[in-house]
């Protein structure tokens, strides 16, 4: 979960320009969470801000307990060392399932079980073992095949930047911004600018109750010399960066990091309204920008 340490997606105009209408009552919560640094901004309300913290806090908590790779107690890694997890999570089985609906979308490119490849990092690692050996219930989820080891790193900080976006809705914070790496954005006029690893402006985006990822395939390199997002054929990322606005941050997160592995005719190919996909900025390796939408 490291490429969000490199990549900080329009942190210069998310202070210059989204904030300006609601700076006089804005409050603003800044922690740590899911290898990064997290922040929350949102318009005070009746609600104790205090209280917010300390229930952002908590969520953060509660999702890294399920999610983190690095946490051997987590709902994840417990899953990865026996190959079965009964009465999962709610929130693993439905990030599961909204995986599975990624995965089918692009052809099996977006596949959380390449994990399996980042643990053979020296080795000369198998094909992962496909994400339709994965079996998905809601009292137990359940690995097909030996070796079998899921990462939802590629979509998991959207996840979670949903679930705070949520949890600010439900305590009447309906002014809101969340930025896990990925944002998502509650009511409210938010432009961000679209930044690539090196800090150059691509464009913007408006966000009011949208979804913004970017996915930078080069921003880390593994100990292998690879870039971090892995294609489970093997294949090159075809794109330096990828933004995706979307219905949710979930979707914006799943589908930049599987398009940045697609080459164009396939991402057009795709029916970006019924997959909840609002628009597409893809920047390739010479720089040069598309917009689709």
């Amino acid at each position: 979960m490291q490429r969000r340490n490199v990549i900080k997606l329009g942190a210069a105009a998310l202070g210059a320009l989204a904030l300006t209408r609601y700076k006089p009552s804005r409050r603003e919560w800044h922690g740590r969470g899911f290898g990064a640094n997290l922040s929350v901004v949102f318009q005070e309300s009746g609600e104790d801000a205090d209280r917010t913290f300390s229930a952002i806090e908590a969520e953060v908590e509660r999702l890294e307990n399920v999610f983190s790779l690095f946490r051997p107690h987590s709902a994840i890694s417990r899953l990865n060392r026996e190959g079965v997890l009964h009465n999962p999570p709610e929130d693993l089985v439905a990030l599961l399932n909204m995986s599975k609906e990624v995965w089918a979308a692009t052809d099996g490119v977006f596949d959380p079980t390449i994990q399996s490849v980042w643990q053979a990092e020296h080795a000369s690692p198998l094909p992962p073992a496909g994400f339709g050996t994965i079996d998905v219930q809601r009292d137990i989820i359940r690995f097909e095949k030996p070796d079998t080891a899921l990462t939802l790193n590629g979509i998991a900080q959207g996840y979670a930047s949903d679930q705070l976006s949520r949890l600010l809705q439900r305590r009447g914070q309906a002014v809101h911004l969340v930025d896990l790496g990925e944002f998502a954005a509650g009511d409210g006029d938010w432009r961000l600018g679209i930044e690539n690893d090196e800090a150059q402006r691509l464009g913007y985006a408006d966000l009011e109750n949208l979804g913004l990822a970017t996915s930078a395939p080069g921003a880390m390199i593994r100990a292998n010399g690879r870039a971090h997002i892995v294609h489970p054929l093997g294949r090159a990322p075809v794109w330096k960066t990828v933004t995706v606005q979307a219905q949710s941050s979930a979707l914006a997160d799943g589908y930049s990091t599987a398009l940045s592995l697609m080459p164009k005719p396939e991402i057009g190919a795709l029916d970006f309204r019924a997959l909840g996909i609002v628009n597409v900025w893809l920047e390739s390796h010479e720089g040069d920008v598309i917009q689709m939408g």
